[in-house]
């Protein structure tokens, strides 16, 4: 049997599929899930009359293939550039899909809007170093530090940035430049020690080494496991669980003193995550507005951390609770402002990643502590479990109520456009 295939369809769709890919691509280069990708794909190409389509999606590519009886088989292939978070262009990339699910564009136009997109101002150098600082100094007072530590660590962030932006100018390889990166800053910390002053290398160390640990990047590895995308986590979970080894050691091979200056209250345990989170997500371009609502994702989720282990449960447990809170909260933000609940739930999961502990472990190494090396490596691991499982447990849940709601709309005579666009928030 002989399939006529109309040329015109094939190239129009063909096109489609480029412009398809394209977006996919900057989604998850600026800090999309795989799946997040996938569905985008899938459900652009759908809205061009499309009925068959199989993505594949991977840290580092996506494979897309179309069939169908006027346009044969189309499959395109793509290489996936390193991720590098942009919350205000992953907004607009997602508000882009949308409208092109509810009303479908030309190629052309979508690549005059992809390229706007790309367009967009970037974060300034200027503020990159304010918020960096803030970030470091709050997270050397949530690990411990008290508030000289915490000072200490802003003025070592603003160098770390500083030397971070020299090295992005050179050709040197991202993993050796994060390495040196980390053991200049533990030997920061530790100069502050020959000026007199009463400070702890420790707290100041792992405060910088929450911008830099891609403690998210394991997580999500984790997570994308349990979602049964393994070649994606296994990818990487490698990647970050080696790059996460080489700057803790980094900054473990140069410090000093003890790990801890004092126990952390609630109270600061509570403003330090909001800052955090804050600073976290405009440091990655995103909007004030959403920052603030972000921060108080993350400050809640600590809370609940907190709650749980306050109530007897073990810590593992409470960044469960923590991690479940967090995703609940960024999608309903992200149904309300319309927006990918990525930006919402990296933040909101932030002050639960385990970069201090993993920070402790590698000290720990250094100093041929083996005992507590084993034991708080486990921990980290059952940390980055913990956060991974309740992420993938909420989103089911939420997944199975949406779909309820979208088959009632769907009987109450909502278009299958709506729904695949609803599908997106």
């Amino acid at each position: 049997m002989f399939i006529m295939i109309n040329e015109t369809a094939r190239i129009n769709i063909n096109n489609i599929l480029e412009r398809a890919i394209d977006i996919g691509q900057r989604m998850l280069v600026t800090g999309a899930e795989v799946s997040r990708v996938e569905r985008t794909i899938n459900f652009i190409c759908r809205a061009y009359g499309v009925r068959h389509v199989d993505v594949m999606v991977i840290t580092t590519s996506i494979v897309v293939t179309l069939r169908g009886e006027d346009i044969g088989v189309l499959t395109q292939m793509r290489r996936v550039p390193g991720q590098n978070f942009d919350f205000q262009r992953l907004k607009a990339l997602n508000q882009l899909s949308r409208e092109i699910c509810a009303h479908p564009m030309t190629s052309d136009e979508i690549k005059k809007r992809i390229r706007e997109i790309d367009t967009m101002e970037v974060i300034s150098l200027k503020a990159s170093l304010f918020y960096w600082a803030l970030i470091a100094a709050s997270f050397s007072a949530f690990f411990g530090g008290r508030f000289d530590d915490a000072v200490c660590a802003g003025i070592v962030g603003v160098l770390l940035r500083l030397l971070q932006h020299l090295l992005a100018q050179t050709k040197l390889n991202p993993y050796f430049g994060l390495v040196l990166l980390s053991f200049v800053g533990g030997m920061l910390a530790n100069s502050f020690m020959y000026f007199g002053l009463d400070i702890h290398p420790a707290a100041i160390n792992m405060g910088n080494i929450m911008p830099v640990i891609p403690g998210l990047a394991l997580m999500n590895s984790i997570r994308d496991m349990f979602n049964q995308e393994t070649i994606s986590g296994l990818i990487k979970s490698a990647e970050a669980f080696i790059l996460s080894l080489l700057i803790a050691t980094g900054f473990a091979f140069s410090a000093t003193g003890t790990l801890i200056a004092f126990e952390t209250t609630g109270w600061v345990y509570l403003l330090t995550s909001f800052v955090g989170g804050f600073c976290f997500h405009l440091l990655w371009h995103g909007h004030f507005k959403d920052a603030v609502m972000g921060a108080v994702v993350c400050m809640g989720a600590w809370g609940f951390t907190m709650l749980f282990v306050a109530m007897g449960w073990n810590e593992f447990a409470g960044y469960f609770a923590g991690a479940v809170f967090a995703t609940i909260a960024a999608e309903i933000l992200a149904r309300i402002y319309k927006s990918p609940a990525t930006i919402f739930l990296i933040i909101g999961v932030i002050a639960m990643v385990p970069g201090g502990s993993l920070y402790r472990t590698m000290f720990y190494a250094v100093a041929a502590d083996w005992e507590k090396f084993g034991t708080q490596g486990i921990k980290t691991f059952l940390y980055a479990v913990s956060i991974a499982a309740g992420i993938v447990i909420a989103t089911a849940i939420w997944e199975t109520v949406k779909a309820w709601l979208m088959n009632r709309k769907k009987k109450d005579g909502i278009s299958c456009t709506e729904e695949c666009c609803e599908g997106k928030s």
